[in-house]
């Protein structure tokens, strides 16, 4: 067998065994390659976490904002981002029922998908809880292993938000909670129109970005094009002088 066809063979076998690990990726995790934001949410700090489905980073911690200061921050973040989805934690007790924490965080999180719907449009950047009653020891878990002296204080949020995307994404979103607008419908028809003001808003400017650099190509069009016209002024006057210069030596 010459070197050639064995170089071939081993390619071959290559490219079938990274094919393989692509199609059990796929299998395994649907949403790799999703970009999420993680919100901690709490009352006095929210932990902010970010990935696409592996190694989640956070992104800082905030503090001293209202429910609407902390979802247009959320969103300017999702912007930054360019986030797909927003993965909001929901806590419950230990034994899966609800707690007062978790009621304020629905309240929060439906806040915050009226903020995202009317901002991005609908269905645009999907908003999810996922059960987090587990995250946040084992957030101050994992920072103690790393560092006993750590400031929990300072740390513990952010991480929590990225232990609530590393398991969103292990158990590949399966029990997500959705967050659909009120039923109410002037909440709903308030939001869309905020949505609809936003989005002509958009289109405006859009128009008026279109507009100035059409006007900017023609300007400096006009600019060329006089600049060729005295250029060829000054090279036919610049030829006349030669031809009476030649006359006057002939005298």
């Amino acid at each position: 067998m010459s070197m050639s066809s064995t170089s071939d063979g081993s390619e071959r076998m290559s490219d079938k065994i990274i094919k393989a690990a692509a199609d059990l990726t796929v299998t395994q995790s649907s949403l790799l390659g999703i970009k999420s934001l993680g919100v901690d949410y709490g009352l006095v700090r929210t932990g902010l976490g970010v990935t696409i489905g592996y190694e989640p980073t956070p992104i800082g911690i905030v503090s001293d904002l209202n429910n609407t200061q902390l979802s247009q921050h959320i969103i300017k973040l999702a912007d930054i981002e360019k986030a797909d989805q927003i993965i909001v934690g929901l806590p419950f007790h230990l034994n899966g029922t609800e707690a007062e924490q978790t009621i304020i965080t629905r309240e929060f999180a439906s806040r915050l998908n009226c903020a995202v719907y009317a901002h991005f449009g609908p269905g645009k950047m999907p908003v999810y809880m996922w059960d987090e009653r587990y995250t946040s020891k084992e957030a101050a878990a994992r920072i103690r292993a790393v560092n006993p002296g750590a400031d929990l204080y300072k740390e513990l949020d952010a991480d929590a938000a990225c232990i609530i995307l590393e398991y969103y994404y292990l158990d590949d979103g399966v029990g997500a909670q959705k967050i659909e607008l009120p039923e109410d419908e002037h909440i709903r028809e308030a939001v869309h129109q905020a949505w609809l003001i936003r989005k002509e808003e958009q289109e405006r400017k859009l128009r008026d970005l279109t507009e100035m650099r059409m006007n900017t190509q023609a300007n400096k069009k006009a600019m060329m094009e006089r600049a060729r016209l005295l250029d060829e002024k000054l090279a036919g006057e610049g030829g006349g002088m030669k031809k009476k210069k030649k006359k006057k030596k002939k005298r």
